[in-house]
């Protein structure tokens, strides 16, 4: 039977409405360049038997002091070792949920566990970004100027303009974003030659972003659970700016199915 728990605080999540009694938790990892704060519109429109707490990364927003890191492996390590025992000690079940940047931090974080034998997520949700084997988007990024940084901003969306024109957001942005397309670049796994998870994938993307849905299935690869696929109209950040509503609405009925077995 489950039981609700409270956790001791852990500065790598940040749960905006934190819901004790909720039957599953998910937690967010957000894109290259953002923060906690791209989750935050969530937290009160999934079900309530859903508590979302968004990953926490370091060199940013509340952790800003802290230095920045722009290699996955290392990067993967810190931040499964800060997880496991908060999970470990809540012992809900969980679900990952990871964009971009993020989908290569949750598969890291699902694989992790898997690994060391510890209780795996519920449900992988990978979004705008191709699974294992294909090409990484635009790889070369951190060192690229200042404003081939900003043009591409510009391009794929999901940056305010205001933001884009004004100098001072952009001195502490740009060193994020840079050491963010660090942590992708440096993101290495080839095709597995089996399944090296068990979860049900939930593979998400915009029709017009750079990751095409036949890259995003890739994903599939990945588990010997079943895989769902959907596509929404937009581009990389369909999922705040064109579709937002259906894509809460996916992942309420996604996420839905798996409180209903507990």
């Amino acid at each position: 039977m489950f039981t609700p728990s409270s956790p001791a605080p852990n500065p790598w999540l940040q749960t905006v409405v934190p819901r004790p009694a909720a039957r599953l938790r998910l937690l967010c990892f957000h894109p290259a360049g953002s923060g906690t704060s791209f989750y935050r519109p969530w937290a009160g429109r999934l079900p309530a038997d859903i508590e979302v707490s968004a990953v926490s990364l370091p060199g940013r927003e509340a952790r800003y002091r802290e230095p920045l890191q722009s290699d996955y492996s290392v990067l993967l390590s810190s931040l499964y070792a800060a997880l496991r025992p908060t999970l470990a000690a809540d012992r809900r079940p969980y679900a990952l949920f990871g964009h971009s940047m993020g989908a290569l931090l949750a598969y890291g974080v699902a694989l992790t566990a898997a690994r060391l034998g510890d209780p795996g997520p519920e449900r992988l949700l990978l979004s705008g970004m191709g699974g294992p084997g294909t090409v990484p988007p635009k790889p070369g990024r951190p060192k690229w100027s200042d404003e081939a940084l900003v043009a591409d901003l510009r391009e794929m969306g999901g940056t305010p303009e205001e933001v884009l024109a004004e100098p001072e957001l952009l001195h502490w942005i740009l060193p994020v974003l840079r050491a963010d397309y660090s942590v992708c670049d440096t993101f290495r796994a080839a095709p597995p030659s089996g399944p090296l998870l068990t979860c049900p994938l939930t593979l998400m993307g915009g029709a017009d972003d750079h990751a095409t849905p036949p890259e995003l299935a890739r994903w599939a690869e990945v588990t010997a659970g079943p895989a769902t696929q959907y596509t929404f109209p937009g581009g990389h950040f369909y999922l705040t700016e064109e579709s937002p509503d259906a894509v809460l609405a996916t992942l309420t009925t996604e996420l839905t199915a798996q409180v209903r077995r507990y």
